[in-house]
């Protein structure tokens, strides 16, 4: 929907006024990583064409996104123990990954077997599996993308 050149600027206006009293009630680390996780959507939309791999449809696209976004606020959680797992291949693979966490991969075991018991490895091994798919599919989109560009 196409509105009028005014009308976004109303809108414009109300969403910095917003923007300004959040930001303002919001601790510095909660700042931070709102801005961390902006700019990581910002230079995903410029290589990939969308702000989040999930809009993408790329395997595994929202664990991925999920990762990224604990990773940028702080938060250990599964998805942000895998991207640190996977840091380094995202890397290469075009995705701005944040500083990791250490030891992820004894880490995200640990919470498997807590959760899972004896089926942990099986579960360890599927998000392993999961992320090496999301850097392979992500490889082919960011290459057809180059193709594509004039």
């Amino acid at each position: 929907m196409r509105l009028p050149s005014d009308v976004l600027s109303v809108f414009r206006r109300y969403g910095r006024e917003g923007g300004r009293k959040r930001a303002a009630v919001m601790s510095p680390d909660a700042r931070q990583a709102v801005a961390r996780r902006a700019a990581a959507a910002r230079w995903i939309a410029a290589r990939f064409g969308s702000p989040r791999f999930q809009d993408i449809g790329l395997p595994g696209g929202e664990l991925i996104d999920q990762g990224l976004a604990d990773l940028a606020a702080g938060h250990v959680s599964d998805e942000s123990l895998l991207v640190s797992i996977a840091a380094p291949r995202l890397r290469r693979e075009g995705v701005p990954t944040p500083v990791a966490f250490e030891d992820p991969e004894d880490r995200l075991y640990e919470r498997m077997v807590e959760r899972h018991g004896q089926l942990a490895h099986a579960r360890y091994g599927a998000l392993l599996r999961q992320a090496a798919s999301f850097a392979d599919a992500c490889r082919g989109a960011r290459t057809q993308r180059k193709r594509r560009a004039p």
